[in-house]
């Protein structure tokens, strides 16, 4: 962890989030070597300096981990303005956490939830190399040509997309089905992608994040992550 802004290290220890934590070091509610701080962005090395909110001693806060089945028609936000479900009417724990990455509002699928921001850092660097895997089922056929250029990449406003796994699952009078792993996280990628090459996207769920799935996890239910699925994620 080492040398990082004040907001960033009480995040990193899961205490709460960077925003809350900018909030209360403006109000004059932390200390670094019990002098007062009201600068988010100072600097603090964890492993030296003393850190108090509210004049209690700060510790890194027990990790924990859980996965959601996330619905569709919910956000991955702790509130939203126009009242629409969010993930945490579904995870309700006493300690702060956060989702790992987002699904959009209308995908559903495996969402990790986690007050450890290095573990998230992990998963969601495209040089961990973890895959997230998805089953889309798009609108009209797709043939061996569109797969293709979907696994070498397409280019969106951003750059072009890293090399993406692609299986076709089944096809239909008029929708196809498709598995579809990637192992970045653009905004809104995968249905971008599609729309790209004129496909739309008509459902979206993900069923696996690196190694881990859960076919019996309905839709809203949570449970905490195994050790052995937290090694796999770390390796």
């Amino acid at each position: 962890m080492a040398i990082h802004s004040l907001c960033r290290i009480i995040s990193k220890l899961g205490i709460m989030s960077r925003n809350q934590a900018e909030k209360i070091i403006l109000e004059g509610k932390v200390c670094v070597n019990d002098k007062k701080i009201t600068k988010p962005k100072f600097r603090v090395d964890i492993v030296k300096d003393k850190l108090s909110i509210d004049n209690k001693t700060v510790s890194s806060k027990k990790k924990i981990y859980y996965l959601l089945n996330k619905p569709e028609k919910v956000v991955t936000t702790r509130f939203d303005p126009e009242k629409r479900k969010t993930v945490y009417d579904f995870v309700k724990v006493d300690s702060w956490i956060f989702p790992v990455g987002r699904l959009d509002y209308d995908t559903s699928g495996l969402l990790i939830m986690t007050n450890d921001s290095r573990l998230a850092e992990h998963i969601t660097n495209p040089s961990s190399a973890i895959w997230k895997t998805y089953i889309a089922k798009v609108k009209g056929k797709v043939n061996d040509n569109l797969v293709k250029r979907l696994e070498q990449g397409v280019n969106l406003n951003e750059g072009k997309t890293l090399y993406a796994k692609i299986k076709l699952i089944s096809s239909a009078d008029n929708s196809t089905r498709i598995s579809i792993s990637i192992h970045e996280g653009k905004n809104r990628q995968i249905k971008r992608m599609f729309q790209s090459l004129g496909i739309k996207v008509l459902s979206l769920k993900r069923i696996a994040i690196g190694n881990i799935q859960d076919d019996f996890l309905k839709p809203g239910q949570y449970r905490e992550l195994t050790s052995k699925e937290l090694k796999m994620l770390e390796q």
